[in-house]
């Protein structure tokens, strides 16, 4: 029906499609800065965050622990998704005056149109506030976080052992009896067993960060559609079924005054 075309008319306008993509691609890049290895993670903070361009989820100066909302960065509407919002709020207006004596035809469509102005802002602000819960931290980002810095601490540690070794070696001091697994001593297992689990470990978390970014993603943009649906019928729906409601009384006045 009429709210249908318009809420999609008005998500086509509002860059929805562009949100829900960097949601995703924002959650993986999070995911990697919060869950990666150690010693490469640091390179990904080089990369700007999708949703940080579009000024979503911008922590406001000395409240890191809050978001900012107002408006974003998203892609302003082309010429063709503004005239499918105009069309999108005329049919709404023809729709409702359909059999309306001309007066009240006029009146209904012009209600349709009366805070069209206002609509690109209000959805705007619609998408910042809605998108706020992308950037929520999951909290096994803070488990894996903890255990990949021990998992690095153990790599580290194998190498000051190493690295000790060899110095007393250069040095011609005599070594301590060295522990081994097997045939491997410890401070080697330490070492390559701590730097193969901390990949292992960034491996797997990605993967459960892309299949996350997608179910964020999803529900983003489920949660932006009834957004700005909302607003949609604050804007133009409720000025028309105002006007019809008016027409409705009247006629019912004037059959009540004929009788």
């Amino acid at each position: 029906g009429w709210d249908r075309a318009l809420t999609g008319a008005l998500c086509a306008a509002a860059g929805v499609p562009v949100v829900v993509e960097a949601v995703a691609k924002g959650h993986r890049h999070r995911a990697v800065v919060a869950t990666g290895w150690p010693l490469t993670r640091w390179l990904r903070r080089f990369r700007p965050d999708p949703l940080r361009r579009l000024r979503i989820g911008v922590a406001q100066p000395g409240r890191p622990d809050r978001e900012l909302v107002g408006r974003t960065s998203v892609p302003g509407a082309s010429a063709v998704q503004r005239a499918q919002v105009e069309t999108a709020i005329r049919d709404v207006g023809e729709a409702a005056a359909s059999g309306l004596p001309g007066p009240w035809a006029v009146a209904v469509r012009q209600a349709a149109r009366a805070r069209s102005d206002e609509l690109a802002d209000a959805v705007d602000k619609a998408v910042a506030k809605t998108s706020v819960g992308a950037t929520r931290r999951p909290r096994w980002w803070r488990a894996v976080n903890v255990l990949q810095w021990l998992v690095f601490a153990t790599m580290l540690a194998g190498a000051l052992w190493l690295g000790g070794l060899f110095g007393m070696d250069y040095l011609r001091l005599p070594q301590p009896p060295l522990p081994t697994v097997g045939v491997v001593p410890w401070p080697t297992v330490l070492l390559v067993g701590g730097a193969l689990a901390g990949v292992l470990i960034a491996v797997l978390s990605r993967l459960a960060a892309w299949a996350g970014g997608r179910r964020r993603a999803r529900r983003t943009a489920k949660a932006l559609r009834a957004a700005i649906g909302q607003v949609g019928h604050a804007y133009v729906l409720e000025p028309v079924e105002a006007e019809l409601d008016r027409h409705a009384r009247f006629a019912e006045a004037l059959e009540l005054a004929r009788a």
